[in-house]
């Protein structure tokens, strides 16, 4: 399973790791990977949440993807016409890497200048990355998470979470804030309380689904950089 183009840029070595560095070791092809994760996007929407990539290296990138089934194209049906692009399941397998990468990686966020991007999928995507599989929900819950991008699904059953782009059928508790908030309330900076209490949360249900939510998450609180 390779391309012409990979062969041309391969590290050549019998091992694991340079071989899955010649399937995902290009720069932004990571972070596509990430983005796909909550679900599949159109190219468009792919290169409006990797702000500084270039519509030809996007291009690029899907295409190497695809080529070595990580990634496919799929048509949508009547109405909506126009192509996704979205993970195999192969691609799919990466996710617990990437989550692994991204708890790594977030150790050293603090040392981040202040004027960064930031997006509402990034965020909800680290909700599996930081997921204590040690909380159980007795009863399966659904939560609907109405953020800066859009509306978000995050879903737990027993010890298992999943989260997706996009609005649930239905909902046991509607929360509407922005990022900056919903960060400050799973890095345990503002309370569910507090959040409600200031208007800097909405709730559609009561405060003890989103004390629940917030419960099932180990993010550690990042140090402020000093540029």
């Amino acid at each position: 399973m390779s391309s012409p183009d990979t062969m041309a840029r391969s590290y050549a070595q019998l091992c694991g790791i340079a071989t899955a560095l010649d399937v995902v070791g290009d720069r932004w092809t990571l972070l596509v990977l990430r983005d796909l994760l909550l679900g599949p996007l159109r190219f468009g929407d792919l290169a409006e949440g990797l702000p500084g990539i270039g519509t030809n290296t996007l291009t690029a990138r899907l295409k190497h993807l695809e080529a070595l089934d990580v990634v496919h194209r799929r048509l949508l049906p009547l109405p909506d016409r126009g192509t996704v692009y979205e993970l195999t399941d192969y691609g799919r397998e990466l996710e617990p890497i990437l989550m692994a990468l991204g708890r790594w990686g977030t150790r050293s966020m603090g040392r981040l200048p202040r004027d960064v991007a930031s997006r509402s999928r990034w965020l909800v995507a680290a909700m599996l990355a930081f997921h204590d599989d040690s909380q159980r929900i007795a009863q399966p819950t659904t939560w609907e998470l109405r953020l800066s991008d859009g509306p978000f699904t995050v879903r737990a059953e027993d010890s298992t979470l999943t989260v997706a782009a996009g609005a649930p059928d239905h909902a046991d508790l509607i929360l509407t804030t922005d990022d900056e908030t919903l960060h400050q309330l799973l890095t345990h900076r503002l309370t569910p309380a507090e959040a409600v209490t200031t208007g800097a949360v909405t709730l559609d249900g009561d405060i003890s689904g989103l004390s629940r939510l917030i419960g099932l998450f180990t993010f550690p609180a990042l140090e402020a950089s000093a540029t």
